[in-house]
């Protein structure tokens, strides 16, 4: 086991949200001066939260250097029809499109698009349906936060190293 870690050690590996001397100058020390901005809609609503808890989990930054702004679309449709034309199965597709903005500037720094679908199933109960929808939502919007966090550390890591 030691092997290994000293292997990769030797091999220039590097953990992406790991502390390298100032911590300012780390990608954890930029994520958490990023102020999200707000996102309409539930959607909008729980991926803002998922990405402050996973951006900036000690609250939000007194003087943030950036700012994120995010827009979401949703869409549903519903797969296999039966004979009687209802759907036992449906499709939730989330998608973010995403701006990373200097602050001080106001000039863009980086920008993305992130993608999740998922699905449920539909069942008669109209109960049943509508927190498997939510449910299906709160998993696509939590793969969005996970790759945007993703992807701004990778952002920060690559400008840390020119």
């Amino acid at each position: 086991m030691f092997g290994l870690v000293a292997g990769l050690a030797g091999c220039g590996f590097q953990p992406l949200y790991g502390r390298m001397g100032d911590a300012d100058a780390n990608v954890v020390g930029h994520m958490a001066a990023i102020r999200i901005g707000p996102i309409p809609d539930r959607s909008g609503q729980l991926l803002r939260n998922a990405l402050q808890d996973k951006l900036t989990p000690r609250g939000r930054p007194g003087k943030p250097l950036y700012r994120l702004d995010v827009s979401l679309t949703e869409n549903r449709s519903d797969l296999v029809i039966l004979h009687d034309a209802t759907s036992t199965l449906a499709k939730l597709r989330v998608g973010a499109n995403y701006v990373l903005i200097d602050v001080a500037s106001s000039r863009p720094l980086t920008r993305g698009v992130s993608k999740s679908t998922t699905v449920f199933n539909i069942v008669e109960s109209q109960f049943a349906n509508i927190n498997a929808q939510a449910d299906a939502r709160a998993r696509a919007v939590n793969a969005i936060s996970d790759n945007i966090r993703l992807r701004l550390g990778l952002f920060f890591k690559q400008r840390q190293a020119s």
